[in-house]
């Protein structure tokens, strides 16, 4: 990259090298005032130019000092707004017309509304970083933004080919464009601006355009002299500002009483269009400077600065000014020393604050005419050309539409298009989100309740039956037609569903549209006979559901066959599907069956008869602790009806729910292998019957019966492969999720 200032070093520079920084970004921030100054103050207000461009000096000097003083970069430098100028400026020229009597009341109205601008955006910039609410400036939609950009450069463009035209309108500016003298003024500009542009993306910094400022002033009065053209005759032909008497002007407490408050508040839409540019550019600025730099500032506090100077700034009707971040980001790299930077560049623009009138006074009209045309064609080539490539092609779109808008029904209108074409760009994207993030079944996703063999070999193989959907995002009028579509599909009887499981964990938000969904959802399930199991639902889409009526049974009433039944966690609602699934496919009920599935974990040994005659039935209801953490005794249970909970103490005290033990399983056989104590609670969640194996009887038959006791080793054997197994496949579904 191009150094714009080829014999500095990019470590840190000596004093005067700094100071000579400040002086060259100076001279070219005299340039681009005097461009803007002549965007409001052309024609008619003429008078006026002077003293706007000194004005619009003195507001980036008073800037950039607020920021010198109190502001957290290491090198900080503000200049007058371009960003919003191109709403600013006709909403200036309109009021100005508004007024009649003399010029002077004309251009003090005209100050008036460049002032009150200022003032009001450096109250919001205040109040904004007062609240704290600088990174929520920040969500405003990327490709609005880029529009109102887009469309700021197409305004500056045609704010340009005004000045040169002297025509507000798209149809007479082309045809003044046939007149031999605007080509004579547009010709130059054009070229010009084109150099410009052309400069700006070879060399970095301001050297390059001063240096075609200066060349544009002096090919300028080498041929008006080459052709005899005085300067009364360039006045007439365009070629220089008609300021007349207009360089005496001053600022003084006498145009108080020449302001027009009633055309000042006529211009409050645009004031308030002005007001949101600025804010967003402030903070767009802040950003990319901290990017650029690698520092960490508060935008808070930026905005707090920038509010307290654009306050001042305003109250003698200067420019809204700002941290400029281009010529920041250049010095920051080059190392300039802070203090030395700010004096040269300030210095700079307070003399050109005595000497703007005579500034105005003898540059040509087309170089301010082809700075601000450079500008806009940037802006475009920017935010409109370039964006093509880094956007998706509905947000490019929304660019382009804005800036259309702006052409056909100006930039207040195009901000209400560009928030609508967002607003449904999100709508559209959001119905095309997955709602259902993933579909499993029983078969994937099993539950934490331990099961005998044979019910496993038969939840592998009938789990599909068991339909588990795991919803995410807003559900909304848009997207829950996918919803519903989708469970349609699921919900058709060629599925042989047993039960249907919505997990609403993700869900964060919902509306009627999606209850209607559900209570439609419902009744196709009623008439299979399925009552839907819902989980994951939070208070607040609880309190939705109740409001629309949606009625939700309670959890483990399987007598209901009208709306849905609520479950506590996903756990909870698994678990019951596989047991009413398995109670249907393979029921177990008496003692003989509980043998039976003891002499299929033994491997059909015959001396499994003599160990059940060994076990002692004990009956729990729900509470009773069948095993206690910490304990020492060894027995073991074999499970033959209902429920039991595995909980796990924490450091906290609260007991950790880790597993439940079903029909069929065993528990207690590992303290036992490993002469461990307990480390968990087993408390029956569900009437229940187990059968005991104590721990004296089995070291009774571990000492008597060695046949018996190589038995009992492989049944405890199978029960903790059983486990294992289930536990890696829990493990690997929680992987896939």
């Amino acid at each position: 990259m191009a150094n714009v200032l080829a014999g500095l070093d990019r470590q840190q520079t000596g004093a005067w090298h700094s100071v000579s920084v400040g002086v060259i970004f100076g001279a070219d921030a005299v340039g681009y005032c005097l461009a803007l100054a002549t965007l409001c103050f052309s024609g008619a207000l003429s008078a006026g130019l002077g003293l706007a461009t000194a004005l619009l000096l003195l507001a980036s000097a008073i800037a950039t000092l607020f920021m010198f003083r109190f502001g957290n970069f290491r090198v900080a430098m503000a200049i007058a707004q371009d960003s919003s100028i191109s709403i600013l400026a006709p909403a200036v020229i309109l009021a100005a017309s508004s007024v009649s009597g003399p010029g002077e009341a004309r251009v003090a109205t005209a100050f008036a509304v460049i002032g009150t601008s200022a003032m009001v955006s450096g109250l919001a910039f205040w109040v904004v970083g007062r609240l704290g609410l600088g990174r929520l400036v920040r969500m405003f939609p990327y490709p609005v933004l880029a529009g109102f950009l887009a469309s700021s450069g197409y305004l500056l463009f045609f704010a340009a080919m005004s000045i040169i035209t002297g025509q507000s309108g798209l149809a007479a500016m082309a045809g003044a464009a046939t007149d031999p003298l605007v080509q004579l003024r547009l010709f130059p500009a054009v070229v010009m601006a084109v150099a410009l542009m052309l400069a700006i993306r070879i060399w970095e910094g301001p050297r390059p355009v001063l240096v075609i400022i200066l060349a544009a002033i002096t090919g300028y009065y080498l041929v008006t002299a080459i052709l005899g053209i005085d300067h009364a005759k360039a006045i007439e032909l365009g070629l220089l500002p008609q300021v007349g008497a207009s360089a005496d002007a001053a600022l003084g407490f006498d145009m108080l009483g020449l302001i027009n408050w009633v055309a000042v508040a006529y211009a409050a839409p645009s004031i308030a269009a002005v007001v949101l540019m600025n804010l967003i550019g402030i903070l767009l600025n802040t950003s990319g400077v901290e990017l650029a730099t690698g520092e960490d500032v508060d935008e808070n506090c930026e905005l707090r600065i920038a509010g307290a100077a654009n306050t001042v700034i305003g109250l003698f009707g200067g420019l809204t000014s700002y941290l400029q971040s281009g010529a920041t980001i250049l010095c920051a790299k080059l190392g300039v020393q802070r203090a030395p930077l700010i004096l040269g560049y300030c210095a700079t623009l307070l003399i050109a604050c005595f000497f703007a009138p005579l500034i105005v006074a003898v540059v040509p009209s087309f170089i301010p005419a082809a700075l601000v045309m450079m500008i806009g064609l940037s802006m475009l080539q920017d935010w409109l050309l370039n964006t093509r490539q880094r956007l998706i092609p509905i947000d490019w779109l929304i660019v382009a539409s804005i800036v259309l808008a702006t052409a056909i029904l100006g930039i207040l209108p195009a901000i209400a298009v560009g928030l609508l074409l967002a607003l449904i760009g999100f709508a559209y994207a959001s119905i095309r989100l997955p709602i259902i993030r993933h579909t499993t079944t029983a078969t994937q996703r099993r539950s934490i309740c331990d099961r005998t063999a044979a019910q496993n070999d038969l939840l592998t193989k009938e789990g599909d039956r068991i339909r588990i959907l795991h919803l995410q995002g807003p559900l909304f009028f848009g997207s829950v037609e996918q919803m519903i579509s989708k469970l349609r599909l699921l919900t058709n009887p060629t599925h042989d569903l047993s039960a249907l499981i919505l997990d609403f964990s993700d869900v964060h938000s919902f509306d009627s549209s999606a209850c209607a969904a559900l209570e439609k959802l419902s009744h196709l399930m009623q008439a299979q006979g399925i009552v839907p199991d819902v989980t994951g639902v939070s208070p607040r889409l609880r309190a939705v559901f109740a409001r629309w009526g949606l009625p939700l049974a309670k959890a483990g009433d399987i007598g209901t066959l009208h709306g849905f039944r609520l479950w506590p966690t996903l756990e909870d609602a698994i678990e019951h599907c596989e047991t009413v699934l398995l109670d249907k496919l393979l029921p177990v009920d008496d003692d003989t069956d509980i043998a039976r599935l003891l002499f299929d974990l033994g491997h059909q040994n015959s001396r499994t008869a003599d160990l059940f005659s060994r076990m002692k039935r004990q009956a729990l209801v729900p509470g009773d602790v069948l095993i206690a953490a910490h304990d020492q005794s060894h027995d073991v249970f074999f499970v033959v009806s209902g429920r039991l909970g595995v909980h796990l103490p924490t450091k906290s005290g609260r007991k950790m729910r880790v597993r439940t033990i079903g029909q069929g399983a065993i528990v207690g056989e590992i303290a036992f292998l490993t002469g461990q104590p307990r480390n968990a609670d087993v408390i029956c969640e569900e009437a229940a019957v187990v059968l005991c194996l104590s721990g004296a009887a089995i070291r009774d038959i571990d000492t008597n019966d060695r046949d018996l006791a190589g038995l009992l080793m492989a049944i405890f054997g199978r029960s903790l492969a059983l486990k294992l197994a289930q536990s890696n496949s829990q493990l690997a579904n929680l992987r896939s999720v």
